[in-house]
């Protein structure tokens, strides 16, 4: 479990405005989480240390990734937590629930824009709101993502599309495909202080993948065998490709707007810690696929973290992570455990 907090801090106010001087927006990936807050639940003994956690942050927004699919239990859980919270969703909602009362995930998949598979199941993303605030906040249709994303590709394939899909191209290879987000990105509206903002929470893909075999040359565990190595960076460069539909929705509305206020925050399943494939094959990592180009630089995403200071590694001394690895990572063992996974970058 990963999580990111970030303040929006504002000149002094007066009135309504001045309850909105700082702001706190926290990003958390509850592992399991449904099993957690189900009734009868196989995790319900984390529940009162959630519950706690979430009490000690004290968000104004909650971005939960790996949430439960099912609203009408979150929503009722929401109102229970140390102050009440609501959840925002997306018009059509409860008119999609009431076709389907007994199953909420395959209710809203179609509307919320998660394939109706395994994949689905258990990993949605939910914005919690403090209540007292009356932001009117709504989660946005994902439609208006796919087009507004769409219109920034390059190729004409891609900007015709409206399943969510793009074009997929794996490196020095002539192979191509689609690829989709395997958990929609979801994006709350609210208005803070008199300003829109858009707040997108994002899980992205694993990078882990399903070969335990078969993975080195030799027993130094020094060169990593071909097969191998090519099934991760297909797995990174489709990663990556998630990670650019998320910019090419930012880019969408800044063509839009001259300076949208817009906030990405979740779990990204990866950061700018450069491990073994970075290193040596890629040379980049994800979050540089997702900020953008400096030399546009009003068009720049600026990272809720960049001044807490990086760990020293095996001691954690700064705060610029968010998961603490058990063990060493079995393929690249001597890289610092501690990994900046969980992300709030702002415009």
């Amino acid at each position: 479990m990963g999580r990111t907090t970030g303040s929006a801090n504002r000149p002094a106010a007066t009135g309504d405005d001045a309850t909105m001087a700082q702001f706190k927006i926290t990003s958390w990936n509850i592992k399991h989480m449904h099993d957690a807050i189900a009734p009868g639940g196989k995790d319900a003994v984390r529940l009162p240390f959630i519950r706690e956690q979430i009490a000690q942050m004290d968000p104004d927004i909650l971005c939960i990734t790996e949430a439960t699919p099912d609203l009408p239990l979150l929503q009722q859980w929401a109102a229970t937590l140390h102050v009440p919270y609501v959840v925002p969703t997306i018009p059509g909602t409860a008119e999609a629930l009431a076709k389907l009362p007994n199953n909420p995930r395959k209710a809203l998949c179609k509307l919320y824009g998660y394939p109706d598979n395994p994949l689905s199941g258990s990993q949605w993303i939910w914005f919690l709101v403090k209540a007292s605030l009356k932001l009117g906040a709504e989660l946005q249709d994902p439609k208006i993502w796919r087009r507004f994303a769409a219109s920034q590709y390059a190729d004409a394939a891609d900007q015709q599309r409206t399943d969510g899909k793009w074009g997929l191209y794996y490196w020095a290879e002539r192979k191509a495909g689609l690829w989709n987000h395997v958990r929609q990105p979801q994006v709350l509206v609210a208005t803070i202080a008199g300003l829109r903002v858009e707040l997108i929470g994002a899980h992205l893909r694993s990078k882990l993948n399903s070969t335990r075999t078969g993975i080195w040359e030799d027993e130094a565990r020094t060169t990593f065998t071909e097969p191998y190595l090519k099934e991760v960076m297909n797995d990174r460069i489709k990663l990556a490709t998630e990670a650019e539909n998320i910019r090419k929705y930012i880019d969408a509305r800044f063509a839009q707007d001259a300076n949208p206020a817009v906030m990405v925050m979740g779990d990204l399943n990866d950061g700018p810690g450069r491990e073994v494939f970075e290193r040596k094959h890629l040379y980049f990592d994800l979050i540089g696929n997702l900020q953008g180009s400096i030399f546009e630089a009003e068009r720049f995403l600026n990272h809720a973290l960049f001044d807490y200071g990086t760990p020293v590694t095996g001691s954690g001394e700064g705060l610029r992570w968010s998961y603490k690895l058990s063990g060493k990572d079995p393929v690249d063992p001597t890289r610092d455990p501690h990994l900046l996974l969980d992300h709030i970058m702002f415009t």
